[in-house]
Protein backbone atom coordinates (compact mmCIF):
# COMPACT_ATOMS: atom_id res chain seq x y z
CA UNK A 1 0.00 0.00 0.00
CA UNK A 2 1.45 2.95 -0.89
CA UNK A 3 1.48 6.29 1.29
CA UNK A 4 -0.17 9.51 0.29
CA UNK A 5 2.00 12.43 0.61
CA UNK A 6 0.14 15.67 1.49
CA UNK A 7 2.12 18.73 0.61
CA UNK A 8 1.85 21.49 3.76
CA UNK A 9 0.25 24.80 2.75
CA UNK A 10 2.28 27.63 3.40
CA UNK A 11 0.25 30.43 5.65
CA UNK A 12 0.83 33.93 5.24
CA UNK A 13 0.87 34.95 8.45
CA UNK A 14 0.20 38.90 9.23
CA UNK A 15 0.98 39.71 12.82
CA UNK A 16 -1.45 42.29 14.58
CA UNK A 17 -0.01 45.18 16.63
CA UNK A 18 3.73 46.32 16.53
CA UNK A 19 5.32 49.04 15.26
CA UNK A 20 3.46 50.67 11.45
CA UNK A 21 2.08 53.84 10.60
CA UNK A 22 -1.40 54.07 11.86
CA UNK A 23 -0.72 51.41 14.41
CA UNK A 24 -1.88 51.76 18.52
CA UNK A 25 -4.81 53.55 20.29
CA UNK A 26 -6.05 56.59 18.61
CA UNK A 27 -7.04 59.49 20.52
CA UNK A 28 -10.73 60.24 21.87
CA UNK A 29 -11.74 63.59 21.31
CA UNK A 30 -10.88 66.62 18.67
CA UNK A 31 -7.33 66.80 19.71
CA UNK A 32 -5.06 63.95 20.68
CA UNK A 33 -4.50 63.59 24.99
CA UNK A 34 -1.25 63.13 26.91
CA UNK A 35 0.79 60.33 25.68
CA UNK A 36 1.08 57.19 26.41
CA UNK A 37 5.06 56.71 26.96
CA UNK A 38 6.37 56.60 30.09
CA UNK A 39 6.52 58.66 32.46
CA UNK A 40 9.98 60.34 33.02
CA UNK A 41 11.73 58.90 35.83
CA UNK A 42 11.77 61.35 39.26
CA UNK A 43 13.29 62.04 42.51
CA UNK A 44 11.51 62.35 45.61
CA UNK A 45 12.87 66.27 46.26
CA UNK A 46 11.75 67.52 42.46
CA UNK A 47 8.29 68.85 42.70
CA UNK A 48 5.96 68.50 39.76
CA UNK A 49 3.26 70.13 37.83
CA UNK A 50 0.25 68.22 37.47
CA UNK A 51 -3.13 69.14 35.27
CA UNK A 52 -6.08 67.53 35.19
CA UNK A 53 -8.62 68.40 32.15
CA UNK A 54 -12.44 67.77 32.37
CA UNK A 55 -14.52 66.84 29.54
CA UNK A 56 -16.44 69.50 27.88
CA UNK A 57 -19.79 67.68 29.05
CA UNK A 58 -18.54 68.44 32.57
CA UNK A 59 -20.02 71.79 34.09
CA UNK A 60 -17.85 74.86 35.45
CA UNK A 61 -15.56 73.52 38.04
CA UNK A 62 -15.07 77.32 39.57
CA UNK A 63 -18.92 77.35 40.74
CA UNK A 64 -19.18 77.48 44.73
CA UNK A 65 -21.02 74.41 44.82
CA UNK A 66 -18.27 71.97 42.37
CA UNK A 67 -15.09 74.30 43.99
CA UNK A 68 -15.98 73.18 47.35
CA UNK A 69 -16.00 69.37 46.27
CA UNK A 70 -12.99 69.66 44.84
CA UNK A 71 -11.43 71.63 47.58
CA UNK A 72 -13.04 68.99 49.86
CA UNK A 73 -11.34 66.32 47.73
CA UNK A 74 -7.86 67.58 47.71
CA UNK A 75 -7.77 68.12 51.43
CA UNK A 76 -8.43 64.78 51.93
CA UNK A 77 -6.28 63.44 49.31
CA UNK A 78 -3.26 65.31 51.08
CA UNK A 79 -0.79 62.80 52.85
CA UNK A 80 -2.18 59.96 51.06
CA UNK A 81 0.60 57.86 49.41
CA UNK A 82 3.17 60.42 50.40
CA UNK A 83 1.49 63.23 48.25
CA UNK A 84 1.61 66.85 49.17
CA UNK A 85 -0.26 69.36 47.30
CA UNK A 86 1.81 72.33 47.86
CA UNK A 87 -0.13 74.81 45.32
CA UNK A 88 -3.38 74.30 43.46
CA UNK A 89 -5.49 76.30 40.94
CA UNK A 90 -9.14 75.38 39.97
CA UNK A 91 -10.39 76.78 36.34
CA UNK A 92 -13.64 75.90 34.83
CA UNK A 93 -12.30 73.23 32.68
CA UNK A 94 -8.85 71.91 34.89
CA UNK A 95 -6.98 72.44 37.52
CA UNK A 96 -3.72 72.60 38.10
CA UNK A 97 -1.45 71.20 40.68
CA UNK A 98 2.07 71.59 41.97
CA UNK A 99 2.75 68.32 44.06
CA UNK A 100 5.39 66.58 46.23
CA UNK A 101 5.45 62.65 46.76
CA UNK A 102 8.09 60.97 48.97
CA UNK A 103 8.00 57.60 46.87
CA UNK A 104 7.95 58.22 43.18
CA UNK A 105 6.46 55.35 42.14
CA UNK A 106 3.51 55.95 44.42
CA UNK A 107 2.93 58.95 42.42
CA UNK A 108 0.38 57.96 39.37
CA UNK A 109 -1.01 55.70 41.96
CA UNK A 110 -2.03 59.27 44.53
CA UNK A 111 -2.83 61.47 41.59
CA UNK A 112 -5.54 58.80 39.78
CA UNK A 113 -6.94 58.26 43.87
CA UNK A 114 -7.02 62.49 43.92
CA UNK A 115 -8.69 62.12 40.30
CA UNK A 116 -11.37 59.29 41.46
CA UNK A 117 -12.46 61.40 44.71
CA UNK A 118 -13.23 64.44 42.43
CA UNK A 119 -15.23 62.33 40.26
CA UNK A 120 -17.21 60.43 42.63
CA UNK A 121 -17.78 64.09 44.39
CA UNK A 122 -18.50 66.09 41.32
CA UNK A 123 -20.49 62.93 39.81
CA UNK A 124 -22.85 63.11 43.18
CA UNK A 125 -23.25 67.09 42.93
CA UNK A 126 -25.43 66.94 39.76
CA UNK A 127 -26.58 62.91 40.29
CA UNK A 128 -24.67 61.45 37.13
CA UNK A 129 -22.64 58.70 36.01
CA UNK A 130 -19.55 58.42 34.27
CA UNK A 131 -16.37 59.64 33.02
CA UNK A 132 -15.55 63.47 34.62
CA UNK A 133 -11.83 63.70 33.18
CA UNK A 134 -10.75 63.79 29.81
CA UNK A 135 -7.89 62.23 29.69
CA UNK A 136 -4.72 60.84 31.56
CA UNK A 137 -3.41 63.94 33.32
CA UNK A 138 -0.35 65.49 32.27
CA UNK A 139 2.89 65.96 34.65
CA UNK A 140 5.96 67.58 34.60
CA UNK A 141 9.06 67.70 36.84
CA UNK A 142 10.14 71.05 37.70
CA UNK A 143 14.08 70.12 38.36
CA UNK A 144 15.75 73.39 38.37
CA UNK A 145 14.38 76.59 40.62
CA UNK A 146 13.68 78.79 37.05
CA UNK A 147 11.17 76.03 36.38
CA UNK A 148 9.65 75.89 40.10
CA UNK A 149 9.19 79.77 39.98
CA UNK A 150 8.05 79.91 36.30
CA UNK A 151 5.28 76.82 37.19
CA UNK A 152 4.14 79.02 40.72
CA UNK A 153 3.50 81.86 38.75
CA UNK A 154 1.80 79.75 36.07
CA UNK A 155 -0.54 78.03 38.34
CA UNK A 156 -1.07 80.80 41.04
CA UNK A 157 -1.69 83.46 38.38
CA UNK A 158 -3.67 81.29 35.62
CA UNK A 159 -6.91 82.41 37.05
CA UNK A 160 -6.25 86.46 36.46
CA UNK A 161 -5.77 85.24 32.77
CA UNK A 162 -8.40 86.96 30.66
CA UNK A 163 -9.81 89.50 33.13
Amino acid sequence: MRRRVTKQIEIDFRPHGGKRRGAGRKPNGEKAGVSHRRRTARRARDPVLVTMKVQRSVWNLRTRRAFLRIFEALVRANDRFGLRIVHYSVQSDHIHLIVEVDDPQCFSRAIQGLAVRIAKKLNALVGRRGKVFADRFHDRVLTSARQVRNALQYVLCNGRQGL
